[in-house]
């Protein structure tokens, strides 16, 4: 018996022996999962933002942002990353970008990874095919257009100065970029050091529009990291640096920038082409929220006062080709729309969804794969929610979906005002009291003071239908604000057709409110554009819209319940979106 029990305490003793063994070896196993020795360690810079360096010392970090190139293909019912055309999908902005490049080019986006080079290909930056198509005073995109499409901007930014990067030609910086014309050099996307100090890896802001509008918004500058803020806030700001509506500010001076002989929109000098000097009148790239104080959630009104406050130096981004209205072209506000939300008053940061935390080994990390919450409801939902995937999916579309209902009714309403104003337009150019104006741009001017108070309303219902189209949640992320944005844009647009009906009828023209809807829209519909018999865009950039998405929008408005219901019901609660084919 006394040689059993120490038989079974030596097999005790060892198993213990080999258990602290195995668990020694397990922590420093994970313990080199999170450590780099200073040997290994790439040299991090914002002399070389480029993301395949710093990811040398974040592999794990590097790979979740490497699946961004290939992930391209994934549509959700109102955004995803299936590069269509929305130009196709929505033809009504067609009419509200009427004299403006977005009518020709506009793409449903890609991943961060795809941003230099969408940017660089678009059909928005073809002069030629602009200047052919109406647009004849289009010399290019500016600089400003980089700056939130490039990690090489901070270096740019140093290199050329502020006003002068933003002024200079877009494809003339291309050709003064350093590197190669790879996705490391030219091509570069987003980055680490975009968001991230090379010193600690420490959030940062890096773009000076978005720390001078926080600033009047009464932040505090700060050196290091842009401005003073909680990491937390920094989890949602270092997104707002691009994600916002934006416009470039004259400045009012004189700057000297470099300048092409031969403009080509192409990433290097050749045919004699060079640079030279040349002094031109400065631009800022400038965020609108001078009426926005920090702490307060954002209101469309906002904007309205803000874009009347620069009037004088910033009229609009364009005007109607056919209204002739001053328009306000919207960009992709979703820091302002999130603003005001449930999630943002309950400290739910941008990152907090779009880059959840997930296990990676022994660490926690934020996933650098940024895409959409639905790809993965557990990690991004279900941390806070206590619900099922297949309920949180179902409520995000049953929100979405709501919301697309107001946002599409916005958009036609706009549209209906267009078309009514146009026509308006045309009656009173035949009467004689404008007929007799011989020159063509005084007879323009006097019909358009004519009709000047339909002309703001149709700003200003365009800005809302159009601030709803460019922000990229279909609502999601503030359903309220999102809904009285929209149906204040149906007001407007109302208001705009109830002063077509008067106005006209002060001359003696009887204007009938049009009502246009799906039907009218698809009759014009763009189809993808060839050059010289060629489509411009490989498939599957500027695809037709995927089938389903068109049926989706054709019961929206009027609302088909049994049609729209039967579409949430039918999704798998595994698959909320779906793989489009290409």
């Amino acid at each position: 018996m006394h040689k059993t029990k120490v038989v079974f305490l030596i097999l005790i003793s060892a198993c213990v022996a080999v258990g602290l063994f195995w668990l020694n070896s397990d922590i420093s196993a994970k313990k080199a999962q999170s450590f780099t020795t200073s040997a290994n360690l790439a040299k991090m810079s914002d002399e070389n933002p480029d993301f395949a360096e710093w990811g040398k010392n974040f592999p794990e970090h590097l790979d979740m942002y490497m699946k961004m190139k290939d992930s391209t293909y994934t549509a959700t019912n109102f955004a995803g990353s299936y590069p269509y055309s929305k130009i196709n999908r929505y033809p009504q902005l067609t009419m509200f970008w009427d004299g403006y490049a977005f009518k020709f080019d506009y793409n449903q986006n890609r991943s961060h990874y795809y941003s230099q080079i969408d940017q660089l290909e678009t059909l928005r930056n073809n002069k030629k095919f602009l200047n052919a198509h109406g647009l004849t005073k289009f010399d290019g995109q500016p600089g400003a257009c980089l700056n939130c499409h490039s990690g090489n901007v901070p270096k740019l930014v140093k290199k050329l100065g502020w006003v002068e990067f933003n002024t200079t030609k877009y494809w003339t910086i291309t050709k003064m970029m350093e590197g190669p014309n790879d996705v490391h050099g030219k091509k570069m996307g987003s980055t680490c050091a975009d968001c991230h100090s090379p010193d600690d890896m420490s959030l940062r802001l890096t773009r000076p529009a978005a720390i001078n509008a926080l600033v009047s918004r009464g932040y505090e500058k700060d050196e290091k990291h842009g401005i003073k803020a909680s990491r937390q806030e920094m989890r949602t700001l270092v997104c707002a640096q691009c994600h916002v509506e934006y416009y470039n500010k004259p400045t009012g001076q004189k700057v000297k920038i470099k300048v092409e002989t031969n403009y080509q929109e192409i990433n290097e000098l050749k045919d004699g082409n060079r640079l030279v000097e040349k002094e031109a009148n400065g631009i800022e790239l400038a965020f609108p929220w001078a009426m926005w104080k920090k702490g307060e959630p954002f209101r469309i009104e906002m904007l309205d006062e803000y874009y009347e406050s620069v009037r004088d130096i910033f009229p609009q981004d364009f005007v109607h080709a056919s209204t002739k209205a001053p328009i306000i072209k919207i960009q992709h506000p979703e820091t302002e729309l999130y603003s005001g939300s449930v999630h943002a008053s309950n400290g739910v940061s941008c990152a907090d969804c779009h880059m959840p935390y997930i296990r990676s080994g022994s660490k926690k990390v934020s996933n650098h794969f940024i895409a959409s919450p639905l790809l993965d409801v557990n990690a991004s939902c279900k941390s806070c929610h206590t619900q099922s995937e297949d309920y949180l999916k179902k409520q995000v579309l049953d929100i979405q979906t709501a919301s697309a209902y107001n946002i599409r009714s916005a958009e036609y309403a706009v549209a209906s005002l267009i078309k009514d104003i146009t026509t308006l337009r045309a009656e009173l150019a035949k009467l004689p009291k404008f007929a007799k104006i011989k020159d063509a741009n005084k007879r323009d001017q006097a019909i358009t003071d004519a009709i000047k108070p339909a002309l703001e309303m149709h700003r200003k219902s365009q800005i809302r239908a159009d601030f709803m189209n460019a922000e990229n949640s279909s609502g999601f992320h503030n359903p309220r604000e999102a809904a009285r944005i929209s149906l204040q844009g149906v007001q407007y647009a109302k208001q705009g057709q109830e002063l077509v009906v008067s106005i006209g009828a002060k001359y003696g023209i009887k204007i009938t409110p049009s009502n246009l809807g799906f039907e009218d829209m698809r009759k014009i519909a763009p189809s993808p554009v060839t050059i010289n018999g060629k489509r411009y865009y490989e498939a599957p950039l500027q695809d037709d819209t995927p089938k389903e998405l068109l049926e989706l929008d054709k019961n929206l408005v009027p609302f088909n319940y049994e049609k729209i219901n039967a579409t949430i019901k039918g999704k798998s609660a595994q698959d909320p979106f779906y793989q489009a084919k290409h």
